[in-house]
């Protein structure tokens, strides 16, 4: 996993050498719910950005995405954490003066701990790895020279398989179309 996200990285640095414009970004979103003044969920996600554009239709680029999820008022208490390494190759076809439609053909591998917190605190800790190929459409807004607005929703064609991390596990194999609702983001870049 390791050499995979190095030559990953490598051939990114590579690709920038040449590349017309650069930025850097990406989204944060925090939610929590509750019930009868009880704190029952939270979520925290924080996803950093870095790309490359060689010019008006085509660049590429790579999100390194944490997310966390607590459920706290249900016994046992639930902790969920996730890592996410996502590179991408973006392409630009429509631009409207300051608006532009990209798609994002994204391959990503996950890495998730779902902690349950037991009785006299002893955890129990159920980790899943998951790789992922993805086209996820979104829409960017340029403020001005330097700053951009960027959102993306779901994915137009996907393909997932999660695998628990333990011997004799089954692998769940999920494919998806015009999933656009699923995993919405709206987030920001700043170009140099």
């Amino acid at each position: 996993m390791k050499k995979i996200m190095m030559t990953m990285a490598a051939a990114l640095m590579a690709v920038s050498m040449n590349a017309q414009n650069m930025y850097v970004g990406g989204s944060l979103g925090f939610t929590t719910t509750s019930y009868d003044g009880k704190t029952t969920n939270s979520t925290l996600k924080f996803i950093p950005e870095f790309g490359v554009s060689f010019n008006n239709l085509m660049g590429v680029g790579m999100e390194i995405g944490y997310s966390s999820s607590t459920k706290e008022a249900t016994e046992p208490k639930l902790t969920n954490s996730t890592f996410t390494f996502a590179p991408y190759f973006r392409l630009t076809p429509l631009h409207w003066g300051k608006v532009s439609v990209f798609a994002d053909g994204k391959f990503a591998l996950s890495m998730n701990n779902n902690e349950q917190a037991g009785p006299n605190d002893n955890a129990v800790d159920n980790k899943t790895n998951t790789f992922g190929i993805y086209v996820q459409p979104g829409f960017a807004y340029n403020l001005n020279d330097k700053f951009t607005l960027v959102s993306k929703f779901g994915n137009l064609l996907g393909y997932r398989s999660s695998k628990p991390d333990a011997d004799g596990a089954k692998a769940t194999n999920t494919f998806s179309f015009m999933d656009l609702s699923n995993n919405v983001q709206f987030g920001f870049y700043y170009n140099f």
